[in-house]
């Protein structure tokens, strides 16, 4: 070893003096942490604390609303089931309506067609009527024709 590690071995020095540095010291550091904690700690501990305060009673008015909105969907669920059954009791009345008013028209529509098919008839047989009248009428005279052209001499009736 070397005369200087001798030297620092053998003093007898303690790391830390107590003596009024120390008392001193200690005094700025609590000085210190007293402005440190009256000037920056404190406000900042109380904005945390008013923030926690916030989120906490946002926190709460969420609760409030979902509450809120689960009693709004349960009236909404009630009223569109009403509205359902409301708009399910118009549909079958409009479709009974309808199937009324078709059976009154068809009905309608089917006297007009029959009175027009029996007015038709009634014509075609009259029209039948009168052909054959006007044939009964020609056939002596077409006999007559046919009998001179088959014997080829002119048939007296």
């Amino acid at each position: 070893m070397t005369g200087h590690t001798l030297l620092l071995l053998a003093n007898d020095r303690p790391l830390i003096n107590i003596d009024i540095t120390l008392v001193l010291n200690l005094g700025l550091w609590v000085l210190l942490f007293v402005f440190l904690r009256m000037t920056f700690w404190k406000p900042m501990l109380a904005v945390i604390e008013a923030r926690e305060e916030g989120t906490e009673g946002a926190r709460e008015a969420a609760t409030g609303l979902d509450g809120e909105i689960k009693r709004l969907k349960t009236d909404l669920d009630a009223k569109t089931k009403d509205a359902r059954v409301v708009a399910a009791r118009l549909r079958d009345e409009l479709v009974a309506e309808g199937q009324r008013r078709e059976a009154e028209l068809l009905a309608k529509v089917r006297a007009e067609v029959s009175a027009s098919v029996d007015a038709q008839r009634a014509t075609i047989a009259s029209q039948k009527a009168n052909t054959r009248t006007e044939l009964l009428a020609g056939v002596p005279a077409l006999a007559r024709d046919i009998a001179s052209k088959v014997l080829r001499r002119e048939v007296q009736s």
